[in-house]
């Protein structure tokens, strides 16, 4: 070391340990976590700083720092602390039962829960509680809309419900996409426009609508079963009402954002022998003119295993999406971070030669979808063999969620409900792998043994499985758990699970309530 050098060193470690903090704090992650290593000074000034504490707990439990809580940075450490604690012990102290609405449509996002009235024309709201976020629960009505809702969406970082009306019948059947405020059902004060008008061309009056919401995009799938079947993939601009993409094809089967401009969409091309794939579409890329699926110029195709069984459906899923944030009127000091998500891909098939259906669910990490984006940036509509992606950065369980109750995943979580106990048991999911790491030096150590096992092995897809050609095996880091569930209080068990943030909630339609466990 030259004079020099040990000047710096020297200078360094004579500095007030208040403004090493403030130099540490500028570094990423895993260079603060070296500098831990360096010396017992280094060591002491950032086992003892609060800001860089709490910088450690919000990579760890993969959060981010939430923009208007009034906590200052040590109540917001021990919040993260303690939130983290509970997950690590599924510690659920708060549960409720609440009563379904008869309105048939509901959704589940950003901590509320809306259910539409029996009447179809107005909402019943109710906001979650987290005591370790300080977020109370609180319940609001919006009575009438104006017309009934045939299905709607939300967004709560955005102030946002996007609720469907049809209008006509075939072959003049529209569908208006109203935009109105979450809190009390006026129209949206950010789009130009009330509603934007849809004509659902050739489509008959049994349809469903999958719907999600990404910073200024709204996606609507109009999809139309039986012998006759179609499906229509429309995205606009919610604030202009600008139409960015219209695809229409019978291959279409769901969708979910992955970015605000790209799109993650599950296909079961006839041309492929019916085989599925994932597909990634840029919005950007597209003309206003409505597009056959087979003349989308698609950014790469991830296959899936080859098959010996029959495709009935797929639905993608994946909450929040890449935009969503706390709204203000939640002050959170901290929130699942938007880098880190799963989607999972639940395939129900008919195996050749088996009267029964399976189901399969295929969880992708964020970062396994974007790797591939990323390979094929110089290329278009790239085909990329299951065997070049899947089996590491997916992971595959032969499960059967619920069709109708689809809010099993959040973050980097996905739930199962286990009916052979009764509907109160419930088998948690959580593909945050510096949580699990954790996990395995927490064995290591005196405290007491958690509840979670660590998923650090590539794993078989369970034997039982037929609808593939060859055995499938795939490894995406992680840990799983089983928690017990609030019990029924009437003679209907539960038959759904489904995860939010910071609470897990049941459903039982045969008994009409919901109920939900809470931190």
């Amino acid at each position: 070391m030259d004079t020099d050098q040990q000047g710096n060193v020297e200078a360094a470690f004579s500095l007030p340990n208040e403004l090493i903090a403030i130099v540490f704090d500028e570094l990423d992650i895993v260079s603060l976590l070296r500098c831990k290593q360096v010396c017992q000074l280094f060591r002491s000034v950032i086992t003892t700083n609060a800001q860089l504490l709490y910088k450690v707990e919000l990579f760890f439990g993969r959060f981010e720092n939430g923009r208007h809580c009034n906590l200052d940075t040590a109540g917001r450490l021990r919040a993260c602390r303690q939130y983290q604690q509970a997950w690590n012990n599924l510690d659920f102290p708060d549960s409720q039962i609440i009563s379904m609405q008869g309105g048939l449509s509901w959704e589940l996002s950003g901590g509320v829960l809306c259910q539409a009235m029996r009447s179809r024309l107005g909402l019943v709201c109710l906001q979650l509680p987290c005591k370790i976020k300080d977020i109370p629960e609180r319940e609001w009505t919006i009575n009438d809309f104006g017309f009934e809702i045939r299905d709607f969406t939300i967004d709560t970082s955005q102030d946002l419900i996007v609720a469907l009306e049809i209008v006509g019948a075939t072959p003049n059947q529209t569908c208006n996409v109203h935009l109105r405020t979450l809190m009390t059902g006026e129209h949206h004060p950010m789009a130009t426009m009330p509603f934007v008008t849809h004509l659902l061309s050739d489509m008959h009056e049994d349809l469903n609508f999958l719907m999600q919401v990404c910073g200024s995009r709204v996606a609507i799938l109009c999809q139309q079963h039986g012998d006759d079947s179609n499906s229509q993939l429309v995205v606009w601009d919610w604030k202009s009402g600008q139409q960015k993409l219209f695809i229409r094809d019978t291959d279409l089967q769901s969708f979910s954002f992955v970015t605000e401009d790209l799109l993650l969409v599950s296909i079961v091309a006839v041309e492929s022998d019916g085989m599925p794939r994932l597909d990634i579409l840029s919005i950007d890329s597209f003309r206003e003119e409505m597009e056959e699926y087979k003349d989308v110029s698609y950014i790469c195709g991830l296959e899936y295993p080859k098959m010996k069984a029959e495709v009935l459906d797929m639905l993608i899923r994946s909450d929040p999406t890449p935009g969503w944030s706390p709204p203000q009127t939640v002050q959170t000091p901290f929130f699942s971070a938007r880098s880190d998500r799963i989607f999972t891909i639940t395939m129900r098939v008919s195996p050749a030669g088996n009267s029964n259906e399976e189901c399969t669910v295929l969880i992708v990490a964020l970062s396994t979808i974007m790797a591939q984006v990323e390979l094929s940036r110089n290329t278009q509509k790239r085909i990329v063999p299951w065997e070049q992606w899947g089996p590491n950065g997916s992971y595959m369980l032969l499960r059967s969620p619920s069709d109708s109750w689809v809010c099993y995943v959040y973050g980097m979580k996905f739930i199962q409900l286990l009916p052979w106990r009764k509907g109160n048991t419930a088998r948690v999911y959580d593909f945050n792998k510096y949580a699990a790491r954790r996990d395995v030096r927490n064995e290591q150590t005196t405290e007491p043994k958690l509840l979670w096992t660590r998923l650090g092995m590539p794993q078989p897809l369970n034997s039982r499985c037929s609808a593939f050609v060859e055995e499938v095996i795939t490894y995406l880091p992680g840990r799983v758990a089983t928690v017990e569930v609030v019990p029924s209080d009437s003679p209907y068990d539960w038959e759904a699970a489904m995860i939010g943030e910071d609470n897990i909630i049941l459903v039982s339609s045969g008994a009409r309530k919901y109920g939900y466990i809470a931190m």
